[in-house]
C-alpha cells in the first residue's frame, strides 16, 4: 500500500529537525608566558654567542698561522739563497765546504789548537821550574810531553832511592807541577837507580 506523498515529506522534515548539531574545537595558538623557558632561552643565546666567538677566534688563528708559515717559507728561501752564494764564493776562493769536508772540520780544529798550544808553550819556563825541583844527586836523561803539553814523562838516574823520593816530593810542592807518580825504578849495572816519573804540568794562564 502506498503512503501519501505529503506524509513522506513531513517525515523528512521531522528528521531534519532532529539532526544533531556539529561540534567545533577551539585551539588557542597564541603564545603563553612560561617562566621556566626564559633561563633556557638566555642560556641558548649565550651559548650561541660563545660559539660564534670561538669560530671567529679559530679563523683568526688560522689566518695568523698561515701568515707565519708564509714568512717562514720566505725566510727559508732567503737562507737557501745565502747558502748558495756562500758556497759559490767559497768555491771561487778554493775552499771546500762540502758535507764530507765539514765532517772533518772538528778534527782539523783540534789539530790547529794543538799546534797553537805548542807554539805558545814556553820551554824555558818549563825547564826552569823542573830544574828547581831536581835534587843534587839526581840527573834526567829524557823529558817527554804529550801533544797538549800537560802530561810529562821523565826518565833519569839517581844515587839512591831516597833521592827519587825527594824529587817527587819537590815536584809535588812546586806550583807548576802536580800529581807526580813513580812509575818504576830499578838498579842499573853501574849501581845507579834508574826511574820513570809521570806528572802533570800546569802552565800559567791554563
Amino acid at each position: 500500500m502506498r503512503r501519501p506523498r505529503g506524509s513522506l515529506l513531513a517525515g523528512l522534515g521531522s528528521i531534519r529537525m532532529f539532526r544533531p548539531q556539529a561540534r567545533h574545537f577551539h585551539i588557542n595558538l597564541s603564545s603563553r608566558y612560561r617562566p621556566y623557558v626564559a633561563p633556557a632561552r638566555s642560556a641558548l643565546v649565550v651559548a650561541s654567542a660563545l660559539l660564534a666567538l670561538g669560530i671567529v677566534w679559530n679563523c683568526a688563528q688560522a689566518v695568523m698561522g698561515y701568515r707565519e708559515v708564509g714568512n717562514m717559507r720566505a725566510e727559508l728561501e732567503r737562507v737557501r739563497q745565502q747558502d748558495g752564494q756562500l758556497l759559490a764564493e767559497a768555491s771561487q776562493e778554493g775552499i771546500d765546504l762540502s758535507e764530507a769536508a765539514l765532517r772533518h772540520l772538528p778534527t782539523e780544529v783540534v789539530l790547529a789548537n794543538q799546534l797553537l798550544e805548542k807554539r805558545m808553550f814556553s820551554w824555558t819556563q818549563f825547564l826552569t821550574g823542573l830544574e828547581q825541583a831536581i835534587p843534587p844527586r839526581l840527573a834526567l836523561s829524557s823529558v817527554r810531553l804529550d801533544a797538549g803539553g800537560t802530561n810529562v814523562h821523565l826518565t833519569g838516574t839517581a844515587m839512591a832511592l831516597e833521592d827519587i823520593t825527594a824529587f817527587t816530593v819537590g815536584l809535588q810542592d812546586h806550583p807548576t807541577f802536580k800529581d807526580p807518580v813513580l812509575a818504576q825504578h830499578r838498579v842499573g849495572q853501574n849501581g845507579l837507580v834508574e826511574f820513570d816519573v809521570t806528572l802533570r804540568y800546569r802552565r800559567e794562564g791554563a
